[in-house]
């Protein structure tokens, strides 16, 4: 699964860039808030077994990310600071439906998106960034993000009333994330 890459790429990787201190920074966040993301999915859906395999499969593999970016962050003198929040994340967070098939749903949609973003954002790093030790780490995370955006998107179809209703709703919560993505502030930040 992918998105659509965006025009506005070659200027988010410029900025990206510009403070590769505070990219680590949300980097180590985003990675830490995907770990969360997978168990709290583990707490509240602990009837479904392929769901709770493969998230914490993933929550795993996540941890493990954030843990190398937090060493990348000590190694360059630096320590975690605190979570400013991602604008981008909670707008997609907010298109979340109410009712609890579709909720669940809707979140594993919301993360697959998220996961797919994150590919394509990682994937810019490890071809842009001027660091070779960090180009070659992103081009590795990339490669996850993209399974694990299949991941969600599998589960999100396997949970969901139909397919067809699945991705119908796809659909438009990728219209509303590429819409997000070019009218959105250009942030030294992954999303």
């Amino acid at each position: 699964m992918r998105n659509p890459k965006s025009p506005r790429d070659p200027a988010w990787l410029a900025r990206a860039s510009e403070d590769t201190d505070a990219l680590l920074q949300d980097h180590a966040h985003c990675e830490r808030k995907a770990a969360a993301t997978a168990m709290a999915l583990v707490a509240r859906h602990p009837d479904q077994p392929a769901l709770v395999q493969a998230m914490v499969e993933l929550a795993r593999e996540e941890l493990a990310h954030f843990e190398e970016v937090h060493r990348q962050i000590l190694a360059r003198g630096g320590v975690l600071g605190p979570d400013p929040g991602d604008p981008y994340a909670q707008a997609l967070v907010g298109q979340v439906r109410g009712a609890p098939r579709e909720r669940l749903v809707d979140r594993l949609l919301v993360s697959a998106l998220i996961e797919a973003r994150s590919c394509e954002r990682l994937r810019l790093l490890g071809t842009g960034h001027p660091d070779e030790v960090l180009r070659e780490m992103w081009m590795r995370f990339a490669r996850s993000e993209a399974r694990h955006g299949e991941v969600f998107l599998t589960l999100a179809r396997e949970l969901g009333a139909s397919r067809d209703a699945v991705d119908r709703r796809m659909a438009e919560l990728q219209a509303f994330e590429v819409r997000l993505v070019d009218e959105s502030p250009v942030r030294c930040a992954i999303h």
